[in-house]
């Protein structure tokens, strides 16, 4: 525990150019698309995309889960399982970008860990300089939604720095905290 995994390396190099050139062209459109919107209309319309993501994480969560074998298993889905063996898949385009986490705790009920380093963020803060609010509500509400979508029991309590004060997002050089538990 406490050594940075920059997962972009399990990836050919080709693999890597691809992913880094598409995950930073995908998050470069997505930020215009959502400052434009915030801009006309304010948090209001960011409270409806973070509902939109919570929703549209939750049905990818019962998708994955069922993919994995899991549907009617939900109980059997800790932390571990989670993180281990679905959720990778997700992000599977956002590791061969680059992502680099440092995992400080990990185990069936908790983890946490610290992200040094996200692709996505790049192509965000590209475009907009409150590109934490791109790492709110894409990563947090959907990553909500979806751990929902695989156990009820699991939740973030902290991830990609909900309220921006802190992290990557902020461009202050230090990592986002993201901690995972399974509720009793």
């Amino acid at each position: 525990m406490g050594e940075i995994t920059d997962y972009a390396t399990y990836f050919s190099e080709e693999i890597q150019k691809f992913a880094k050139d598409a995950v930073f062209k995908d998050a470069r459109w997505m930020a215009v698309i959502v400052k434009a919107i915030y801009k006309k209309w304010g948090d209001e319309a960011i409270d409806v995309l973070n509902e939109a993501f919570y929703e549209f994480g939750k049905e990818e969560g019962k998708k994955y889960k069922k993919q994995a074998g899991y549907e009617g298993r939900e109980d059997e889905i800790n932390v571990e399982v989670a993180l281990g063996e679905i959720y990778p898949n997700v992000h599977m385009h956002a590791g061969a970008a680059g992502l680099k986490l440092e995992r400080i705790e990990y185990g069936p009920d908790e983890s946490i860990s610290l992200c040094h380093y996200c692709s996505m963020l790049e192509g965000w803060k590209d475009i907009w300089d409150e590109s934490w609010r791109m790492c709110e509500f894409i990563s947090y509400h959907h990553d909500r939604g979806f751990m929902e979508g695989l156990n009820p029991k699991l939740e973030w309590t902290d991830h990609a720095e909900k309220d921006g004060a802190e992290g990557l997002g902020r461009g202050n050089g230090k990592p986002c905290r993201m901690r995972l538990v399974r509720h009793k």
